[in-house]
């Protein structure tokens, strides 16, 4: 029923207009840029309702490498080979929409990406926004909606991910109460976080995965590829949790600044972000197998956004503040 539930979408829904939105709709979910409005959100506006973005992202990150790599599901075109992902050209490039769909197919990565985003958003809005979290929920729908118009989830696959990225979400609110209890219950909550990452390294490694070949005695899906995304998923968990630790007991800062520092901040943030992730992430690939390449390549990036950054912005806004109060001394005693 899920199958053909793809093949009439292919049939009767699927056109050359409507492609090329639905697919720049599938990529934005899990985007860096969206990521980063998060990030800006996070140093620059609302630190309280960042973090809970942020956290609910970084829970939905490992459980849906832990699930995917559970069940090890093949991708829709693999169980039925009529249905035919498209090539779908935008702007001057074609883009195959099986290059959006890595790792097993169960549950859907981007839908519960995007629901993690936008679910705690909606939350978050509910009280005051309504119509914002009519917004959000709705972009959510479109999502995952996009997956199965491209033929590369199931309904099933959509539908999970989605009850996933909002029990992330439940788990972020739990997180978040557990966090401001105490120091103690920080320096807990930082073990296990170690412990469930040491434990999910074990068990992607160890665990056994469906080998199955083709005619031609060809692995139809190759393990390591589908591990490596896995890794992923814990480098975004582990980093979230080092930085948030890092943040809370020696950085602390605050975004009550001014519009241009606000601006400042997310300008070099961004960028900065963007360098770590694509040009220090990548010499990890020069010295680390693959798995843990990526799994540091991730930590290192949500290590920086949510601690060494906001540890290097308060350091610098100091001593210019310092620097500030100085020049106006002077300038006091000189007028005496």
């Amino acid at each position: 029923m899920d199958l053909q539930y793809l093949l009439y979408l292919q049939e009767n829904v699927r056109n050359d207009s409507l492609n090329p939105f639905m697919m720049e709709i599938s990529n934005y979910a899990i985007s860096f840029w969206l990521l980063a409005i998060f990030m800006c959100l996070f140093w620059c506006v609302n630190k309280k309702a960042g973090l809970f973005i942020l956290t609910s992202y970084s829970i939905s990150s490992l459980t849906n490498a832990i699930v995917k790599l559970s069940f090890c599901i093949y991708r829709p075109w693999i169980r039925d080979p009529r249905i035919t992902p498209p090539m779908i050209q935008i702007a001057n490039r074609i883009v195959d929409a099986k290059r959006t769909a890595s790792g097993y197919s169960f549950p859907s990565g981007h839908t519960q990406v995007i629901t993690s985003y936008f679910a705690s958003c909606a939350y978050l809005s509910w009280f005051k926004h309504k119509f914002l979290t009519i917004l959000f929920l709705l972009g959510i729908f479109v999502v995952a909606f996009s997956r199965n118009y491209l033929g590369v989830h199931t309904p099933q696959d959509v539908i999970v991910g989605f009850i996933l990225g909002s029990l992330s979400v439940y788990w972020s609110y739990l997180f978040i109460n557990r966090a401001n209890q105490d120091k103690k219950s920080d320096f807990k909550l930082l073990i296990y976080a170690i412990i469930i990452t040491i434990v999910s390294i074990l068990y992607f490694t160890l665990k056994n995965y469906p080998t199955a070949l083709d005619a031609e005695g060809k692995l139809i899906v190759d393990p390591q590829k589908m591990v490596k995304d896995g890794f992923l998923g814990i480098g975004v968990w582990l980093g979230f949790n080092l930085g948030w630790f890092i943040e809370k007991h020696y950085v602390d800062f605050s975004t009550d600044c001014s519009t241009k520092c606000k601006i400042i901040r997310a300008i070099v943030g961004v960028a900065t972000t963007y360098l770590v992730y694509y040009k220090l992430g990548g010499l990890y690939y020069d010295f680390l197998p693959n798995y843990y390449a990526r799994m540091c390549q991730w930590t290192s990036m949500m290590l920086y956004i949510i601690a060494i950054y906001p540890m290097i912005f308060t350091f610098v806004e100091n001593l210019i503040k310092k620097k500030t109060y100085k020049n106006n001394d002077i300038d006091a005693l000189k007028e005496v």
